[in-house]
């Protein structure tokens, strides 16, 4: 019996954050050896040289470099990779000085924190359901973070900006819906990383060991395998439609935390991430049409 595009487009999305949670875990790991900047850079340059290798195989190889090198919408197209590589590295930070648990629930702030900006500082219009969602958002964060708690300070504030700045890449690729797609949008971003984090990474440049570098391929094709999946998530049904499931990454990062760092976050941490991911949700729930029901 063969399944329907939208419970492949769930499967595909819990495949995901299965993926994010084990790749941002792996690099928790390799920033015990690198400087979170290497790691962008190193993964930056190991999807060019395989986007360079899957060329050489294509009809005309010239073509594919020159697409990549001047693509239709070419500012766009930068500015969406610049934005997926601000994230991606923000979020090594992150995860570097963080819990994975905890770091993960930090990051599903962002649309929240979003809703209240244009709220605040754009004046739009934000209706009552929409305020109840940032309300328990910030309170999730208020009780993760408890003043004076060991999660109290400015490293909690990295991976709410690694989640606004992927909210940015988001709504760029949208933008460039039936212009670039997913394989353009990886090389713009590894292009990115290259030729920003070149002359930063040679700064704080340690050279890893072997074992250390295959943990560095494994986390570049774990992140690569992960937005392959979300873009075959993204074709088989709507953004809003698979966005819950997002949150399936908190009991990702729970086991992550469990496996590999022998932690269990402690009850707070827990209650907080649960009230962030209700406001989410509550944030991605439609409105009901009018003489229809609420779904």
């Amino acid at each position: 019996m063969s399944m329907g595009p939208m419970t492949t487009a769930i499967l595909y999305a819990l495949l995901c954050n299965l993926l994010y949670a084990i790749g941002y875990a792996l690099a928790k790991l390799l920033a015990a050896d690198l400087d979170p900047i290497e790691i962008t850079f190193l993964r930056s340059a190991l999807v060019l040289v395989a986007a360079a290798g899957i060329s050489l195989r294509l009809p005309s190889p010239a073509t594919a470099w020159a697409h990549a090198a001047a693509p239709p919408r070419a500012w766009d197209q930068r500015l969406a990779g610049l934005a997926l590589i601000a994230s991606t590295t923000i979020s090594v930070f992150g995860y570097a000085l963080l819990p994975v648990t905890e770091a993960s629930a930090l990051g599903f702030s962002g649309p929240i924190l979003l809703t209240a900006c244009g709220a605040l500082l754009l004046r739009e219009k934000v209706s009552p359901r929409r305020w109840v969602a940032v309300g328990l958002g910030f309170a999730g964060m208020l009780v993760m973070l408890r003043p004076g708690g060991s999660l109290f300070g400015w490293t909690s504030l990295i991976p709410i900006a690694a989640a606004l700045s992927y909210a940015l890449y988001q709504v760029l690729v949208r933008r460039l819906r039936g212009v670039a797609d997913a394989n353009d949008a990886m090389v713009q971003g590894a292009i990115a990383g290259v030729v920003l984090l070149a002359v930063p990474a040679l700064v704080v440049w340690r050279w890893p060991s072997w074992p250390v570098l295959a943990l560095v391929l494994v986390f570049t094709a774990v992140q690569t395998a992960a937005l392959a999946a979300l873009s075959a998530a993204v074709r088989r049904a709507e953004v809003s439609a698979i966005a819950p499931w997002h949150y399936s990454r908190l009991v990702f990062a729970l086991a992550m935390d469990a496996i590999l760092f022998a932690r269990l976050p402690p009850a707070e941490a827990l209650a907080g991430a649960l009230l962030i991911a209700l406001g989410g949700l509550l944030l991605l729930r439609r409105p009901p049409h009018p003489g229809g029901s609420a779904g």
